[in-house]
């Protein structure tokens, strides 16, 4: 019978192995050994391909332990409302799009660049500056690629700045785009952990949104999303 000092409590009162809280931690232990090589694998591949940025070299370590869609995923099995979105709506692209200012062509062309999360984050940031070109670069963007940018999380942030934009830059006319984008990502990885971390500002927004949405949309759709979105 073990007597001695247990630092790691795996011992049960009576002295006996706790395996199971044993192997917890090895498994722990060896999730954070492959973290640890695969941050560093993404440091020295971000050294070698030279990237322009601190930044850049920041947003590609912190997504190295992201993988992309297997050819066997499919993106068409996330849930789906009881009232049909029109996930087309969100497929503006260049070619579909209406716009006529520079701006709005500019965003359209950078989010036709855009093919993963990295891309994203660096175009997002580069537009940091000028919110409506934020907003046309987002609404630009296909719901079937925001899925796959954000298949495995959303990045820390990033939801309640892209709330803000939306709300900020609201249209009646794209209310069935914002609220496609809406739904898309609350389909994607760590959609409730990003939720709990909207600031009170975010909150607001996001309630105003929905409100302003309820009026312009399908209000089936728009209680669907609230209940998403506004859960106690």
């Amino acid at each position: 019978m073990w007597k001695g000092k247990d630092s790691y409590g795996i011992m049960k009162k009576d002295g006996e192995i706790n395996f199971s809280k044993l192997e917890q931690q090895i498994d722990s232990a060896v999730q954070s050994d492959k973290m640890y090589w695969t941050q560093n694998e993404a440091k020295i591949r971000a050294v070698s391909n030279k990237v322009a940025s601190y930044d850049e070299f920041v947003d590609i370590v912190k997504a190295s332990h992201l993988k992309p869609l297997e050819k066997g995923d499919r993106i068409s099995d996330i849930k789906v409302f009881k009232q049909p979105w029109n996930i087309n709506a969100c497929k503006n692209g260049p070619g579909n799009s209406k716009a006529t200012t520079s701006d709005e062509k500019c965003s359209a062309i950078a989010a036709c660049s855009v093919t993963n999360y990295n891309q994203f984050n660096r175009e997002w940031k580069r537009l940091s500056k000028t919110p409506n070109e934020q907003y046309e670069f987002l609404i630009e963007l296909q719901c079937e690629l925001i899925l796959k940018i954000f298949h495995a999380e959303i990045g820390l942030g990033l939801l309640g700045e892209m709330i803000t934009v939306m709300y900020g830059h609201y249209t009646t006319e794209k209310a069935e785009t914002i609220a496609n984008i809406l739904y898309t990502l609350s389909q994607c990885g760590r959609f409730e952990l990003s939720l709990r971390f909207l600031s009170e500002s975010e909150c607001k927004f996001l309630n105003d949104l929905l409100e302003s949405l309820s009026k312009d949309y399908n209000a089936e759709n728009i209680k669907q999303l609230e209940s998403l979105y506004l859960r106690t």
